[in-house]
């Protein structure tokens, strides 16, 4: 090997040094190329052109220097790279370009293998689940549940903030819990304490009406008091793409603890796919309850039998995109409201789509 020749391994190590030294951030999820095109900020080995280079047996200066320039951030232990995005792959939409908001890969990334069909959630699934606790003339509960979208904000529903009980009052959120009468969780392995934030400010969405059963705009987002550490159990979800917003016919995930204001589902994270239903039939069926919904709002579930109280009031419904190296969850609904029986037939669950409300989401967050 020549000087102007480097091991596959060996640069490898050199270039995360690389990366520790220089300066890190978190990256976006838009950025330039060393050609001036635009790509993605990602991990490296998700980056098949650059992963290609590393895994050659030898790389001459040129790559060398195509790696260097390419480097954006760092993350878990992975350096990460602007790769470029072919004409036909869609760019991230600019909300997730925010410097307040993780990019796919720095969130919604989920370490266990997805179980199909499954109820109990493992320990690593899911790490964005947060349990909103409230005080309480009695003492404290959880009532509500929210998803971490970056270190410093949790999204949930309005109706969590403006419809709870005289005398509670919200006071922090729960992140990395799996089994609420446990300390410490664990399965074949164990999980990191759960750690409590106190909630700095909690924000609804101005034009949510409390006393209006169609619950338009049931959104809210907590400022969280301190930026949390991301962890394996404590981790970000991806607020989704502006582009397909036509969900009629998916099969998304609901999970959580069954908590709402006045009911208590389980005491373990729990999961459950749920299909989305055409927004015309989800309307017919809620006009029989004098609702009227509108845009804003969608419907999973409806199917007999199947546990439809899984989710945590506030709590998120969440579509998996399934890349060839990762499996990248979104949030597209906040559970809102459902009948009140659990697992009637053809009577969904009513959740704000969340993709209709990322501007108002962007324009609540602060550093």
């Amino acid at each position: 090997m020549t000087k102007s020749q480097i091991s596959c391994g060996n640069f490898f190590n050199y270039f995360t040094i690389i990366v520790l030294l220089g300066k890190i951030h978190g990256g976006s999820a838009q950025c330039t190329t060393p050609n001036e095109k635009r790509g993605n900020c990602i991990p490296i080995r998700e980056c098949p052109a650059l992963l290609g280079i590393l895994e050659k047996g030898v790389i001459n200066p040129d790559e060398i220097q195509l790696l260097q320039q390419s480097q954006c951030g760092y993350i878990r232990n992975q350096p990460k790279v602007c790769c470029e995005v072919e004409t036909s792959q869609p760019v991230n939409p600019d909300v997730q370009t925010s410097e307040l908001l993780p990019a796919p890969g720095v969130c919604g990334k989920i370490l266990a293998p997805r179980i199909v069909g499954g109820k109990v959630a493992r320990l690593d699934e899911f790490q964005w689940m947060a349990l909103i606790e409230y005080s309480k003339p009695t003492g404290r509960g959880f009532h509500c549940g929210g998803a971490l979208i970056s270190d410093r904000y949790v999204l949930t529903a309005a109706h969590c903030i403006k419809n709870i009980p005289r005398g509670w009052r919200l006071v922090s959120v729960r992140l990395g819990e799996h089994n609420l009468q446990s300390d410490i969780d664990c399965e074949e392995y164990c999980a990191d304490p759960p750690q409590n934030v106190a909630v700095e400010e909690s924000i609804p969405h101005e034009l949510y009406d409390p006393k209006s059963i169609h619950r338009y705009n049931d959104v809210a987002v907590l400022r969280l008091q301190r930026p949390v550490a991301f962890t394996d159990y404590i981790f970000p979800i991806c607020l989704p793409s502006t582009q397909n917003t036509a969900y009629a016919g998916l099969t998304m995930t609901v999970a959580g603890w069954g908590r709402t204001e006045n009911r208590s589902q389980s005491v373990s994270k729990m999961k459950l796919d749920v299909p989305v239903r055409p927004q015309q039939e989800c309307i017919s069926t809620y006009q029989k309850a004098k609702v009227e919904l509108r845009e804003g709002q969608i419907c999973a579930g409806g199917v007999k039998g199947k546990d439809s109280c899984t989710g945590d009031s506030g709590g998120p419904l969440m579509y998996v995109n399934q890349t060839e190296f990762d499996q990248i969850y979104f949030i597209t609904g906040i559970v809102s409201f459902g009948p009140s029986n659990c697992g009637l037939q053809d009577w969904p669950g009513v959740y704000t789509k969340v993709v209709d409300y990322i501007p108002w989401i962007i324009n609540k967050l602060k550093p």
